[in-house]
């Protein structure tokens, strides 16, 4: 079922409609789900924004970012049709990826309408809420900071980089790119399926 909703145009009074349900492959789509709930946060007394992944569909791609402030990952599939920005909280992602695992041919769709989001494949559908946490639309100005530059020394948490081994596989090389002192470390992920971006915080050193 497709659904349709109004979008505002630059002039006042015109209005478009456009569809707001995507479709991608169910191997690319377990495959970024994956990846990106390594950088969910979740701890004991996690915020529900932060304990979430955010979905976003247009342009031939469906994208997922995730972040624990200290990292951040966003990654994107072929997909065909429109997803607005969407915030769906981590427990109900892996519901999800336990779908996906089981249904690996073929294709899900995701239909939004309003506050819920139906995601169906072979059959089988969930239907989940739409988190209303604010949540950035894009890292991209995170991405942007800084230039790249030597740097003598610095510290992070070596156990992130077990999560980029989950991610694209032991063996598979791992770029650092450093842009600043202080400023996040650009990490090089190449998925099999999906096109990644991260980001990792430096930790400072302890006397």
């Amino acid at each position: 079922m497709t659904t349709m909703k109004e979008n505002k145009s630059v002039k006042e009074g015109e209005t478009n409609l456009v569809m707001n349900d995507i479709t991608v492959k169910s191997i690319e789509l377990l495959e970024l789900l994956e990846g990106t709930i390594t950088h969910a946060d979740k701890g004991k007394n996690a915020l529900r924004a932060l304990n979430s992944v955010q979905l976003l569909g247009g342009a031939g791609h469906l994208i997922a970012r995730a972040t624990d402030r200290y990292r951040l990952i966003e990654g994107k599939v072929e997909g065909e049709g429109h997803l607005s920005h969407t915030l769906i909280a981590l427990d109900d992602i892996k519901r999800v990826i336990e779908v996906a695992k089981a249904n690996k041919l073929g294709a899900f769709t995701l239909n939004r309408i309003g506050d819920l989001l139906t995601v169906s494949t072979n059959g089988s559908s969930l239907t989940l809420t739409v988190l209303g946490e604010n949540y950035p639309n894009s890292f991209g100005d995170l991405f942007a900071k800084g230039e790249v530059t030597a740097i003598e020394t610095i510290a992070f948490n070596p156990a992130f980089f077990a999560d980029y081994a989950k991610i694209v596989g032991k063996g598979v090389q791992v770029s650092v790119t450093f842009k600043g002192e202080r400023m996040p470390m650009v990490i090089g992920l190449a998925g099999d399926k999906v096109e990644w971006r991260a980001l990792l915080m430096p930790m400072r050193f302890s006397n």
